[in-house]
């Protein structure tokens, strides 16, 4: 049995960027395309927003790779059901992107990833404060030297636990 003609000789992987159009657009995102483009190997998929947001995954396109990123609004869910089905390559993991939605995980995690190499956590206040509309973390950073010898004064730094304000 010959090999067919032309078969798997220039075959580009598609890379399916299923991202929000706001993140697809930024800066960063842009530098990201432009580096994976000048490899001349990859065909990239663009889902948008409709796409994302309002038809079925099973119309979605088929992809080999696919990027994920998290933002407001975005269909996580959806997405994992995406990957469920199609089983593309995840450059980035579907699941841990929960963790953006509350500020308190994140740093949860921070803090046990750091204990688990071995990194110094320095001695600070986590202050978690709940109101009807909103939820803050307030965090206070103790006075410290940093690598040229400053000193920087304590800081109050206040976040929202909602990870999409």
């Amino acid at each position: 049995m010959g090999v067919e003609e032309g078969a798997g000789v220039d075959k580009k992987i598609t890379i399916g960027v299923c991202v929000m159009e706001k993140k697809v657009f930024s800066a960063p995102m842009g530098q990201i395309m432009d580096r994976i483009h000048a490899f001349g190997e990859f065909e990239i998929i663009h889902f948008g927003d409709k796409v994302i947001l309002e038809d079925p995954v099973e119309s979605w396109p088929i992809c080999d790779c696919l990027i994920a990123f998290y933002s407001s609004g975005y269909p996580l869910e959806k997405v994992q059901a995406y990957s469920s089905l199609r089983k593309p390559f995840l450059v980035n993991e579907l699941d841990p992107q929960y963790l953006l939605h509350d500020r308190r995980k994140v740093y949860e995690v921070t803090i046990l990833h750091c204990m688990k190499v071995g990194l110094c956590i320095s001695n600070h206040h986590v202050i978690f404060f709940f109101h009807v509309s909103h939820s803050f973390i307030f965090f206070t950073l103790p006075s410290f030297m940093n690598k040229k010898s400053y000193i920087l004064s304590p800081k109050l730094v206040k976040f929202s636990i909602d990870g999409h304000l």
